[in-house]
């Protein structure tokens, strides 16, 4: 199989909350040839006046927005709009990989939609790799301490595969 991230993905709204959060958000420039979000995304990241819009801003500098089509029906009764759009939008412009933290939408992507999903788990580590981050610890407790949900088992999987 083929580096996900040597390919473009679509980047739904959950990473670019955390990246920007993080203050991380010029990562995704740097780990993939091509990053791509949909103005459904973008509305749901600036919806509400967040103490982070600043951040989010910089983060939105770095990706190219685009317009999905209407999404499948099946997307649009599981899914909320962002994630629908996501997984639409890589459908339309040829796009294998998405970047998706929420469960259900990732179940869907992977299974029913046939993509490759990663979430911002897989970036941390990806950058630790590529030297871009000496460490995740403190960025995972940075994000949980400002309001990040993180679950315990995800955060203790990150960690070890990590080296952490």
């Amino acid at each position: 199989m083929a580096d996900f991230f040597a390919h473009p993905i679509v980047c739904n709204t959950g990473p670019l909350i955390a990246l920007s959060r993080a203050n991380l958000g010029h990562l995704l420039s740097k780990l993939f040839p091509r990053v791509m979000t949909t103005q459904a995304v973008v509305a749901e990241l600036t919806a509400k006046d967040a103490g982070d819009a600043a951040e989010i801003q910089q983060t939105l500098a770095h990706i190219e927005i685009v317009v999905a089509s209407t999404p499948d029906p099946l997307l649009v009764t599981e899914l909320d709009a962002g994630e629908a759009s996501v997984i639409q939008a890589a459908r339309d412009h040829g796009i294998t990989g998405v970047l998706i933290d929420e469960r259900r939408a990732r179940r869907i992507a992977a299974e029913a939609y046939h993509l490759e999903v990663r979430g911002t788990c897989a970036v941390f580590l990806r950058a630790k790799r590529e030297g871009l981050l000496p460490s995740i610890r403190p960025v995972l407790e940075n994000l949980v301490a400002k309001g990040y949900f993180i679950g315990p088992q995800l955060m203790t999987e990150c960690l070890r595969l990590a080296g952490e």
